[in-house]
């Protein structure tokens, strides 16, 4: 998928952030789009800054974006093998974001015909970039969860469909697996009824909700929503990382080691992927 970059073009009137020392270059990018399916995706404030940019400028900066994330790349370190990334929210700093660390490296790539082989989140964590037909694809390692009894009573009340299991990591700011007693049809999962309060008080981790739609290994396809009021977003649009969580639960039940994952937020996004050795290939 070509990617759609408007450099600089933020908004009729460029905010007053943009006129900073530190900021070096911007862009807009959006990844997980597909015009045939009529999936909007989700798309990437990519602010390239020089030295001095302080974590309460970012978050300045990430609040006065319209878009899901707000990513922050040193401009003396995207030549380099390794180079340090962030994401913001309106709210908080992100974690994990795997569609933000895509939507730079595929800007890179666009303009400057390069892009770091691993891309470090502030946690250590390494995300690493494989480069096929000048597009970028994320390497995650796989994070295997387990079945919760706890996590399906105490998300119980959430969901306006009876769960049938539920998987959790262990990991902090975690993700758990949701399955549902009811056999969805092509767009049911969208009418499912999240209480959004009752689940920023009662569980700790992001919750996916996962419904199989076609197991046949040749053309398997699933759908999936992602939830997480504890992280400042009610729902996300458009969400790679999960799907280090989601490959290896799919291989365990179904057998699959690849499929096309389309997630049921409002703008829809279409993910593939594939597993293998505990490692997930994201594109």
């Amino acid at each position: 998928m070509q990617a759609k970059v408007n450099t600089l073009c933020l908004a009729k009137r460029k905010p007053k952030w943009l006129a900073l020392r530190f900021i070096k270059l911007t862009s807009i990018e959006s990844i997980f789009y597909s015009p045939v399916h009529n999936l909007k995706g989700s798309s990437a404030l990519i602010v390239i800054y020089k030295n001095g940019l302080t974590s309460k400028t970012m978050q300045y900066i990430a609040s006065q974006s319209i878009h899901p994330a707000t990513v922050f790349l040193n401009h003396n370190e995207i030549t380099k093998r390794h180079c340090k990334i962030r994401w913001f929210n309106q709210t908080s700093e992100i974690k994990r974001c795997g569609h933000g660390t895509l939507a730079a490296a595929n800007f890179l790539i666009d303009h400057f015909g390069y892009c770091p082989d691993v891309f470090t989140s502030m946690s250590n964590e390494r995300f690493t970039i494989r480069v096929k037909k000048q597009r970028a694809q994320l390497l995650l390692k796989s994070i295997e969860p387990k079945k919760s009894e706890f996590a399906k009573g105490e998300l119980k009340s959430v969901f306006s469909s009876a769960i049938k299991a539920a998987y959790s990591t262990d990991d902090k700011n975690g993700y758990t697996v949701v399955l549902f007693n009811k056999e969805f049809e092509k767009d049911d999962l969208k009418s499912l009824h999240v209480d959004f309060k009752a689940l920023s008080k009662l569980h700790k981790n992001a919750v996916i909700a996962l419904s199989i739609k076609n197991k046949d290994k040749k053309n398997a396809i699933a759908h999936f929503r992602y939830f997480a009021p504890q992280f400042g977003v009610n729902e996300d649009s458009a969400t790679g990382s999960a799907v280090s969580v989601i490959a290896p639960l799919l291989f365990r039940l179904h057998g699959l080691n690849k499929a096309m994952l389309i997630q049921q937020s409002n703008n829809g996004a279409l993910l593939n992927y594939e597993f293998n050795n505990a490692e997930v290939v994201i594109y």
